[in-house]
């Protein structure tokens, strides 16, 4: 049988220990922050609080996709020892990298044409994404062929719900979300948007809650309400969050409370540069595996 490779990218915000320890091939992204190249290479370049310190500091880093070329130049010598590849890309809700990876995939189909190449849009990203990659890894080590897991990730990927929210509004207007008036209102008032990620990996705001005790009790009533299994949930959740730990682990205790099967399930990790530089500082990201994306919400 034909080996094969799960790659992923460093957007899946996982801690880089438990990367290392996944059987997944990762290509880095790459920002720029006060004129400097780094990669987003999960804090390994530039350490996150430090990051995130620049960005209050009024540093505003920029991102960039991985190229067409980037990619060839990546599975090339992964193809040629062989290997079959399923990547797993960045949202197309977020990014065009997708079209990117496709083009590659094309290119390099007519090197190696008895090679499989498989693309899946993981229609999320930060630690959902990883989320993503984590079952499929354990999967492909249970031994599930490249086809089966392909197929596995199509039909089971938008079962990753993600809810997030940033006190500070000013980086969710810069994307678009909300306007800049209510982005300073907001601010004063301690309103928080509730953000989700939809069937087409887009950021939509689906509500808006003052005071941060409201918000975790919010963001933790709809986990309820979706999560597979609904108390009984027993399955991986990540919370992922921008130089804001106090209030990870806030949320952290108010799960463990109200679900009795997460002892040691439920992970903190650092919201990458990448979707760091557009959630901004003080950003926290609740993922888990869920019945239905944006249960309940009406436009």
């Amino acid at each position: 049988m034909t080996d094969y490779i799960l790659s992923a990218e460093s957007t899946i915000d996982l801690d880089v220990d438990f990367v290392n320890e996944l059987d997944v091939s990762i290509i880095k992204s790459n920002y720029q922050l006060n004129d400097t190249a780094y990669l987003d290479d999960f804090g390994q370049s530039l350490d996150m609080k430090e990051f995130y310190e620049n960005m209050r500091n009024g540093a505003t880093p920029s991102t960039s996709m991985i190229n067409m070329n980037a990619y060839i130049e990546y599975f090339r010598p992964l193809l040629a020892e062989g290997n079959d590849i399923i990547h797993i890309c960045l949202s197309s809700g977020l990014s065009s990298q997708i079209s990117s990876l496709n083009a590659a995939f094309d290119s390099l189909r007519e090197e190696f044409p008895d090679r499989k190449m498989y693309a899946v849009d993981a229609i999320m990203a930060s630690a959902g994404f990883g989320m993503l990659v984590i079952k499929l890894s354990e999967l492909k080590k249970e031994g599930m062929n490249i086809d089966s897991l392909y197929q596995w990730a199509i039909d089971n990927k938008r079962h990753v719900i993600c809810y997030c929210s940033n006190e500070n509004l000013e980086y969710v207007a810069r994307g678009g979300r909300i306007s800049k008036t209510a982005a300073n209102i907001g601010g004063m008032l301690h309103i928080s948007p509730i953000i989700e990620v939809d069937d087409e990996g887009k950021m939509i705001v689906t509500g808006k809650i003052r005071t941060r005790k409201k918000l975790l009790n919010a963001l933790v009533d709809k986990m309820e309400n979706n999560a597979i299994n609904g108390l009984d949930y027993d399955d991986d959740v990540y919370i992922a969050q921008a130089d804001n730990v106090e209030l990870a682990n806030q949320l952290k205790d108010l799960i463990e409370q109200r679900f009795p099967n997460l002892n040691d399930k439920i992970r903190i990790s650092n919201i990458g540069p990448t979707i760091g530089s557009h959630i901004g500082p003080g950003g926290i990201g609740l993922f888990y595996w869920g019945e239905v994306r944006m249960l309940g919400y009406k436009k």
